[in-house]
């Protein structure tokens, strides 16, 4: 599935600065251009919906830095950045230099555009003193640096492809505008910014260095890599960088997306069994890397041989040790069976577990033993290394010069820096810095014009597919595991880490926690239209509704008919002179409807509704019993978190922050109606007191309930400021009966308070009176009760949190503060 783009305008004839290519480095190109003044046109091959390329993978960015900040611990000297980045292979030692003094200030650059970084003091990071992680992801780096480059005035076309580069660009005498041709059209620039990616997706180029290997090599990133203008330039002189073919590699799945699939296609587990090929023998030692390394060092091993599939094989008790992954193992109880369900050769992998290990394996491993499983891997390419060389200010180098117009950032000249070498995080440090460096440099060539801010609407979200909710609730989450980008963003998250078997219970238990902020969802890098199509705040919706066990087509029977039925047993009941007769003064109300009725039949309903809902709660509680206890600082923990609503404290989509208002909206109706319950109360020991209702306007149930009924409204009115196109149809019937729900209990008692000493006063009392009882009555299967859930919920996530925090300390201060990277 592809968003259509909205019909583009013509491409303007003439640009100061053109860009090609919205991934990280040209996007931070095109900020630096305009914030120097300059007119900036952002060119990308890809659809909407994948602009920011690569970097919409991206987690973590190293960068340099003297001291502890917010987000990174401890120091990293730039010094220590260069001589990291010499170590892993044979870049030019001007340009790691470049880089690590251009990534001392990164951080604070990123967070002045309006992208965020996550807090390391949130607990839910590993410690790294070398990189930086991106609250939300890499598309939510994207999503921000889209929305202020538009601010700035950026011009971003997308599905726009870019093949051939200008021939005079390649001039080192040439000092005039360069003219791109696109199609029928043209545009004349005063410098060029090539930031259009790698090569990873383009089959016919891999299959010259790999052969027939290259249709097993999966693309981890976009499919729109296909490297054009990269070799377009090195064909017309520019010089060259790295090796043809090469790149970063890991183990991935291929079962995941040939294309696209990111950080949950990598596989894991090799360390704790075997790895055999299409033949079932094994080639190499398995324990030999046990580190984050393995995953890159696998790759390579298998890129090295004739036929790059392999599968993982283990026995019952390791296969308990794997983390989150995509795919679940293919299991079979005999190695012949697993060996046909997976396309191994049967005698091969059969003779390979009836003798000793040939090569022998390093390390400790459980037994292979039935049930067997097997995980299928192949090289997947993240970004490819071959590329441009340039100087230190981007240019782009020739045979014996630079090219004057021409700038190159991201990873096309990740080969020039690293050589054939990989450090954690730096594939986007590269882009950053070299990009700023490049938007710098090209901004000075270009005439400075007025910026006109582009207000185009971010890229849309189909909505969620029809699905049954705990399936795909499980479906979803697991991949959220699996990826674990959003940890910074709600608790929902790391409280899913803590619960990776994501049983029927643990489903519950996160579906309640979850405060539909939508973060996740514009942050999500496999939201639709992705073959993933994640859309966790509509999934998780669906689940509560079916926890609930929403009737919504009754529930809307029993509160009309709750609401019908008062006023029309008033009119049978009563005569009509009687009915819309003036009562006024202590008593007025039980003239009509005596007392005992009044309240027992009110008393009847809430306390039946009461005992439902509170069986429902404890079930609730049993069903999500989590790993730890809850002690008293749990619980008041959770308390805070569900009265002061902390987890929409910070929400945002892919235009940036959305405000409070939602949040406000939350507090006056949650007020509200806990001001209308305390006006019962209240009226309950006025009426002990000898004091019969109607109360005096002064007094304590009128205050409370008049202000809980504006409060009530005002809430309602501030939820539909703000439009909602991610709601699904079901979740907006559900919403619109609650609202509704809620306005008629709200508007019936303030038009009971206003017209109480009129003829209309008594059909208002039992109108009144029916809604409540209605609403009462839906309360133990509807959305109105979800405040218990969620109380439950944040108080065993609050316990569970707390106790994560407990164990890193302990366990950092065991092994002396434990320094972990990995490949992201």
């Amino acid at each position: 599935m592809s968003l259509t783009p909205a019909p583009q305008t013509p491409l303007p004839a003439s640009v100061g600065v053109l860009v090609i290519g919205a991934g990280l480095a040209g996007l931070c190109a095109a900020i630096e251009a305009a914030r120097a003044g300059a007119f900036v046109l952002v060119l990308d091959a890809a659809p909407p919906e994948r602009l920011g390329g690569n970097a919409r993978h991206g987690r973590n960015i190293r960068v340099a830095s003297d001291a502890e900040t917010p987000y990174q611990r401890d120091s990293y000297p730039a010094e220590e950045f260069r001589r990291d980045l010499l170590r892993v292979g044979g870049g030019d030692p001007a340009l790691a230099e470049a880089l690590a003094d251009g990534s001392r200030d990164l951080a604070d650059w990123l967070l002045a555009q309006g992208v965020r970084l996550e807090p390391w003091a949130e607990g839910n990071l590993p410690y790294s003193r070398r990189t930086v992680f991106l609250r939300g992801g890499g598309q939510a780096l994207t999503n921000a640096l889209l929305a202020r480059a538009r601010k700035l005035g950026v011009q971003i076309r997308a599905g726009i492809a870019v093949e051939a580069l200008p021939p005079e660009a390649f001039d080192p005498a040439h000092q005039g505008p360069l003219t791109v041709k696109i199609g029928a059209e043209q545009i004349t620039a005063q410098a060029l910014v090539l930031a259009s990616g790698g090569i990873g997706a383009n089959r016919e180029w891999l299959a010259q260095t790999h052969g027939a290997r290259a249709e097993q090599i999966a693309n981890r990133g976009t499919r729109e890599q296909l490297g054009g203008p990269l070799l377009h330039a090195l064909a017309q002189g520019a010089q060259a960088a790295g090796k043809p073919g090469d790149g970063h590699v890991v183990a991935v799945d291929p079962r995941a997306p040939f294309h696209d699939a990111g950080i949950v296609s990598r596989v894991d587990g090799m360390q704790h069994g075997i790895v055999v090929g299409a033949d079932g023998r094994r080639f190499a030692d398995e324990g030999a890397v046990k580190g984050p390394e393995r995953h890159s060092v696998w790759a390579r091993k298998l890129l090295a041989r004739p036929d790059p599939r392999a599968w993982i094989i283990l026995g019952a008790e390791a296969a308990k040790k794997l983390p989150p992954m995509l795919c679940p193992p293919v299991s079979a109880d005999t190695p012949e069976a697993l060996a046909v369900l997976c396309g191994i050769d049967p005698a091969g992998l059969a003779a390979t577990l009836s003798r000793p290990l040939d090569p022998p394996r390093s390390g400790a491993m459980a037994p292979l033993v039935a049930p067997f499983h097997a995980i299928p891997m192949i090289p997947g390419i993240g970004f490819t290394r071959y590329g441009l060389v340039l100087d230190a200010t981007a240019r782009v180098r020739l045979a014996e010069a630079v090219a004057p117009r021409l700038f190159a950032a991201g990873t096309n000249i990740c080969g020039a820096i690293l050589g054939e070498g990989y450090l954690s995080g730096v594939g986007l440090t590269i882009a950053a810095v070299f990009g700023r460096i490049a938007g710098r440099e090209a901004a000075k060539l270009a005439s400075k014009v007025k910026p006109c801010p582009v207000n185009l609407p971010p890229n849309p979200i189909p909505p969620a597919p029809q699905t049954e909710p705990f399936a795909e609730a499980k479906r979803a989450l697991n991949l959220c595991n699996t990826c674990g980008f959003c940890t910074g963003l709600c608790a929902v998250f790391p409280a899913a880490q803590g619960r990776p078997s994501l049983a029927t219970g643990d489903l519950r238990h996160l579906a309640h926690l979850c405060h539909d902020c939508r973060s996740c969802v514009h942050d999500c890098q496999y939201a639709a239209p992705h073959d993933f199509a994640v859309n966790l705040p509509a999934t998780l919706s669906a689940l509560r509704r079916a926890d609930y066990r929403e009737p919504l087509g009754p529930a809307k029977a029993v509160f009309a008919i709750c609401c019908a039925l008062p006023p029309l047993a008033l009119l049978l009941a009563q005569p009509l002179a009687q009915v819309f007769a003036r009562h006024t003064g202590p008593g007025a109300f039980y003239a009509l409807i005596p007392h005992p009725i009044m309240a027992g039949a009110t008393g009847a309903v809430m306390g039946l509704a009461a005992l439902l809902l509170l069986i429902r709660l404890i079930l609730f509680w049993r069903a999500g019993r989590g790993p730890v206890p809850v002690d008293r600082v749990a619980l008041r923990a959770g308390l805070i978190d569900a009265f002061t609503l902390r987890n929409l404290s910070d929400c945002e989509d892919r235009a940036g922050p959305v405000g409070r208002l939602r949040r406000w909206a939350h507090h006056l109706l949650a007020g509200g109606f806990g001001l209308t319950f305390l006006a019962t109360v209240a009226g309950f020991f006025a009426h002990v007191a000898g004091q019969p209702a109607p109360y005096p306007l002064p007094s304590a149930p009128v205050i409370l309930g008049t202000a809980g009924g504006v409060a009530m409204l005002a809430g309602l009115a501030m939820m539909s400021l703000r439009p909602d196109p991610l709601k699904t149809p079901e979740r907006t019937r559900s919403d619109r009966f609650l609202r509704g729900q809620l306005a008629v209990l709200a508007g019936s008692g303030l038009a009971l308070l206003a017209l109480r000493e009129t003829p209309a006063m008594g059909l208002l009392l039992a109108a009144h009176l029916g809604a409540v009882a209605g609403a009462v009555l839906c309360l133990p299967f509807g959305k109105l009760s979800h405040g218990g859930w969620r109380l439950i919920s944040l108080v065993r996530a609050a316990a569970e949190a707390r106790a994560r925090r407990l164990d890193k300390a302990r366990g950092q201060a065991a092994s002396g503060r434990v320094r972990t990277g990995g490949e992201r």
